[in-house]
């Protein structure tokens, strides 16, 4: 049943001390030189990327793995963590499209989910998170 455990999901827009009083020390802090911490509790594995102070993407995806490939997400589970992001309430995500991979937009329109499903991560960002990371891969050779 969705919603019928707590779940400890570092939100966009949250600071890196918000995110470690959700989950505790983080297992690996790059948060210096690349603006990320990597958590790991609960059965996931969560990287917050921070921008200016605020978390502004997360991918999160199962501590199992099978040959190097994390195990997939449960729908539940997805459903789980997309409403928590939303602080709990529902309907908050509309399925933009169903191609290889899952994929919604927040009903603000400010964030997108997709869920990898080769890769089986979940990864929620910012609108602004995305188009700042597109024009930097333009920049690189």
């Amino acid at each position: 049943m969705v919603g019928a455990s707590p779940v400890a999901v570092a939100q966009i827009d949250s600071t890196p001390q918000e995110s470690i009083a959700r989950y505790g020390t983080p297992v690996r802090n790059e948060l210096p030189s690349k603006g990320l911490l990597y958590f790991q509790s609960q059965g996931l594995c969560t990287i917050c990327h921070y921008f200016h102070g605020r978390c502004d993407m997360i991918s999160m995806f199962s501590e199992k793995s099978e040959m190097g490939v994390p195990e997939g997400l449960s729908d539940d589970r997805i459903a789980q963590l997309l409403e928590s992001e939303c602080n709990g309430a529902k309907s908050k995500w509309e399925m933009d499209r169903f191609t290889i991979n899952l994929h919604w937009n927040s009903k603000d329109g400010k964030k997108f989910a997709i869920y990898d499903t080769m890769r089986h991560k979940l990864v929620i960002m910012t609108k602004a998170a995305f188009l700042r990371e597109t024009r930097s891969d333009k920049k690189r050779p």
